[in-house]
């Protein structure tokens, strides 16, 4: 493909140079796309997949049957009279037998292919659990007519989707443009470093991997390309070309076009440019401080835990002051899909920021077009408003928007926030009446800001709730609507009710982790099925992660009746998990599987989030975590893209060439609980400078590297020489050569290095002899003794670690405080967050929940607690002194001695395999084992 390329390479660059108008950008645009996507049907060959219907499931015996049945057919046909209808009989009985015995093999072959499956997420999960389906075939879907023109409907599909704009056109701006540094090949090769390589192409056809080849061996083209959309504010008309691919929207009428979301399939050589854009937008808005806090979707550093959190801390803050609070929840239809490309530029222009950015990113709203590919052909039509889904800029615009309205001036017990398009009302009052006139108000200045930017709020989909002890509240309108009140609303996930129990959202999460199990149970059933181990991690990053969403909200701290509640919700996955009788204790069961108990896991979700993302002082099991102990990696690096360039000065080739004169060498250690940091100043074999810091026994090796080449380049600042800083830890070197890097060490020294031209990073090979790294390492060591007590914060993940080490100890005194389980407590005193190897056999032999004549007189399914043979019935017995077992005896323990048998027995590999054998023997001749008993059924 390159060799291709790189004949045209000059000529591309020429055209794209010699461009000076938006139509000669466009002709040399599209002559790339061309360019680009002949070179790669030469070098790549396309393969062209077809429809494999896997029949596995079919067998011979099927085959003799169906031709059977086939020879049937023909001497029924064949014959008369009563011969005729004899024949007929048999045709009917032979197609059930058939339809019963190929149902059968389809049910034996889908168990076989969960059985056999190594990825938890493959095809039986996501035919299953995600129930995953192809992109609709729309002209089958929403009933077009055999007979009709299919070109005429995709055209009224795309006019109902994209309905023409009436906004007149804003006039464009004539401000004197601030001048801002050219596109970077720095810039490009970031962007196409972290794009994903599996995303669906644009209409050229050209995807992110071939992208990546074009700018790896030619990269003035992209350059000189982007470059020149820049200075000419042009977002070149075939990047505006989108591909509108339909998904059914879950739970809509499949017949209606507005069921439908359309996902845009754009030029991946258009997304690199938004990308960049983006990146430029993004350093502005956050330098000027444009967007408002209160704003908390697609932007960095914000999530939907800290949209959650502040919703529930207004409203908890006004139920302390025993004010009056209504919550309102209002839904814009079709919010990204209606969004006027005049709102846009209005909103573009009153960041006062007039530069190539904002105006290229303006010309992105001009002259776009969707597209339906159909049999007979493409269908385009003209798109005039709305952010196409699939477009990066989409959302900033959307919040460009929206900020104009939260940023208003609203009164003091008014509280509007949103999260994207989601917009909710907090507003308190101290009596009925003023809290009806304060949000009748607040709604009336809302719908200003809708009318004004042609957006709809849905009634039907508004909410409000009533946090008050008012017998009748008030009620508000919305264009002389009534918004529907109830006793909770749904929030980014989230269900808030009116006493702020959580009782609703937690019954809700329990009705949907209930589905989610039974889909799982359709992959993984009791003796067939996804193995234990992908069990284990499907419900430990499905389930867990499922039910933990918001815990910070709703688990801090959890009451009695809701932590019995989450084990409830956990009970159903570990009997999964372990295959174990349904009355076995969810105690014993998650000491055996060593997850951590539901109601324990939440909580400690809640504090991390609390503390790491947060930044609120949490405490756990009479532990204060102080958010300003640890490390705040919420944000990334304020720099300028194009000014950033540290990629050029840092090194990582494993090279190793001194400069002449100073070299400074930096290295961390850790031994035992003591962390050292130092770097030494050479020249030639000569040390010139040593530096050591002793930092606390929480600090990693990571944070130690990077504090020694942050001082060594703070030392190194304030000379006038060249000077190059080793370091043989390529992951610091990596982290400060990134622009998104989150680390506040690596942050500083970016700075650092940014004013200082005179400095460059290398990586060095440790342990192989240079002299330099070798002192730096002793150094270090001696650090870790004799260095400067150096307080810097701890990482994030200490925090896991010390809510980790908190919550087993926890756990272990409910395990040794607890009524059930006892005899796996026997057995497992210690809980631990690994998997025990039993299987379902040990499991039931263990806790006695099994097929034991003990364990179903307790449970009232036989009269007789015997065995066969006369005595008692239970695990023990079975497996030292049956009749009938003779052949799976362990020897016999004294009375004294029975809880060590136990131990020794179920941690030995030979014993438990002796186990095992019992248990598929007492389950194969459970008559010869077990009396008759009269009561039976």
């Amino acid at each position: 493909m390159l060799q291709h390329l790189g004949q045209k390479t000059k000529q591309l660059v020429q055209q794209i140079l010699e461009s000076n108008t938006k139509d000669h950008l466009a002709k040399a645009t599209e002559e790339l796309q061309k360019a680009i996507f002949a070179a790669s049907r030469k070098a790549y060959k396309i393969k062209k997949f077809k429809l494999k219907i896997n029949n596995n499931w079919w067998n011979q015996s099927l085959q003799i049957k169906k031709k059977e049945l086939q020879a049937l057919k023909r001497r029924t046909n064949k014959s008369e009279g009563d011969n005729k209808l004899k024949y007929q009989l048999q045709l009917s009985k032979k197609q059930a037998e058939l339809k019963r015995e190929a149902k059968k093999a389809k049910r034996n072959s889908f168990r076989n292919t969960c059985t056999k499956t190594t990825d938890p997420y493959g095809r039986p999960y996501k035919a299953v659990v995600k129930n995953k389906h192809p992109p609709a075939e729309l002209f089958k879907q929403l009933g077009n007519p055999s007979s009709g023109d299919t070109k005429s409907f995709a055209l009224k599909i795309l006019q109902e989707l994209y309905p023409p704009s009436h906004s007149p056109v804003t006039p464009p701006n004539c401000f004197p443009l601030i001048q801002e540094p050219q596109i970077t090949k720095n810039e490009i090769r970031r962007i196409l470093k972290k794009a994903p390589t599996k995303k669906a192409p644009g209409f050229d056809a050209i995807d992110y991997i071939v992208l990546k080849e074009v700018n790896n061996s030619f990269p003035e083209i992209l350059h000189t390309f982007y470059n020149k959309c820049y200075q000419l504010h042009c977002f070149p008309e075939p990047l505006k070309k989108g591909i509108i691919v339909l998904f059914h929207k879950d739970g809509k009428e499949a017949d209606k076009i507005k069921s439908y979301r359309p996902v845009t399939l754009l030029p991946t050589i258009g997304k690199v440019l938004e990308q960049i854009l983006l990146r430029r937008l993004n350093h502005t808005l956050k330098k000027k401080n444009i967007l408002h806090h209160n704003q908390c979707g697609f932007r960095e550093g914000r999530s939907t835990d800290d949209a959650i959190h502040q919703l529930v801390e207004k409203i908890q803050d006004a139920k302390n002051k025993q004010l009056h609070t209504m919550v309102i929840s209002l839904d814009i239809q079709g919010a990204f899909d209606h969004l006027q490309y005049n709102s846009i530029r209005n909103s573009l222009d009153e960041i006062n920021f007039p530069s190539h950015t904002i105006e290229t990113l303006k010309d992105i709203l001009t002259d776009r077009k969707v597209t339906i590919q159909t049999a007979q052909g493409p269908v385009s039509w003209s798109q005039q408003q709305g952010c196409a889904q699939g477009s990066c800029t989409g959302p900033m615009f959307w919040n460009l928007v929206a900020n104009e309205i939260i940023s208003e001036e609203w009164q003091p017990n008014v509280h509007l926030q949103a999260f994207a398009d989601d917009f909710i009302f907090v507003i308190s009052e101290p009596t009925g009446a003023k809290l009806k006139s304060t949000a009748q108000a607040a709604l009336t200045k809302f719908q200003h800001w809708t009318d004004k930017h042609q957006l709809k709020v849905s009634t039907e989909k508004s909410t409000t709730i009533l946090i008050s002890r008012l017998v009748s509240g008030p009620r508000v309108k919305w264009d002389n609507q009534i918004i529907k009140r109830s006793t909770s609303l749904k929030y980014l996930g989230v269900i808030i009710d009116n006493k702020l129990n959580w009782a609703d959202h937690l019954i809700n999460m329990k009705t949907k982790l209930t589905h989610l199990h039974q889909k799982i149970t359709r992959i993984a059933g009791t003796n067939w099925g996804l193995n234990k181990d992908l069990r284990r991690r499907l419900y430990k990053t499905v389930a867990e992660r499922m039910i933990l969403h918001g815990a910070a909200a709703w688990a801090y701290p959890l009451s009695a009746r809701q932590s019995r509640l989450l084990n409830s919700i956990q009970r159903k996955f570990l009997l999964n998990i372990t295959g174990a009788y349904s009355t076995t204790p969810t105690a014993a069961l998650q000491v055996i599987e060593g997850i951590l108990p539901l109601h324990i896991k939440a909580e400690q979700e809640a504090v991390y989030v609390r503390t790491a993302r947060l930044r609120k002082t949490s405490n756990y099991n009479n532990i204060n975590f102080n958010p300003n102990n640890y490390e705040d990696g919420t944000t990334s690096t304020k720099f300028h893209p194009a000014i950033f360039q540290l990629e050029d000065r840092i090194s990582l080739k494993k090279q190793f060439l001194p400069v002449p004169g100073l070299n400074i060498f930096t290295d961390g250690s850790k031994i035992e609980d003591k962390t050292g940091s130092a770097f030494c100043v050479m020249e030639e074999d000569t040390t010139k400078y040593e530096w050591m810091a002793q930092l606390s026994p929480f600090n990693t090796v990571f944070q130690a590297e990077l504090l020694a080449i942050k001082e060594a380049c703070l030392w190194a600042s304030k000379t006038n020489q060249q000077i190059k800083v080793w370091s043989d830890s390529e992951s610091s070197l990596y982290s400060i050569a990134s622009i998104d890097t989150k680390s506040p060490i690596a942050q500083q020294t970016q700075e650092i290095l940014l004013k200082s031209t005179n400095i460059k990073l290398g990586w060095i090979k440790a342990h192989v002899g240079y002299s330099g790294n070798e002192a730096a390492d002793a150094l270090a060591k001696k650090a870790t003794q004799e260095g400067i007590p150096t307080f810097i914060p701890a990482p994030r993940n200490h925090i896991k670690s010390l809510l980790q080490k908190e919550s087993i100890i926890r756990w272990q005194k409910e395990w040794d405080n607890g009524e059930t389980g006892r005899s796996v407590h026997n057995v497992l005193p210690k809980v631990k967050t690994t998997s025990t190897p039993w299987q379902r056999p040990e499991i039931m032999f263990v806790t006695g929940h099994g097929p034991f004549p003990t364990y179903l007189k307790r449970f009232n399914i036989r009269s007789s607690d015997s065995c066969g043979c006369g005595k008692l019935g239970n695990p023990l017995h079975y497996a030292t002194s049956c009749l009938f077992t003779t052949s799976y005896h362990l020897t016999k323990p004294s009375a004294d001695l029975e809880p060590l048998w136990w131990k020794r027995v179920m941690n030995n590999n030979n014993s438990r395999a002796k186990i095992k054998k019992l248990m598929h023997f007492i389950a194969e001749n459970e008559p010869l084992l077990f009396p008759k008993d009269g009561d039976d059924n």
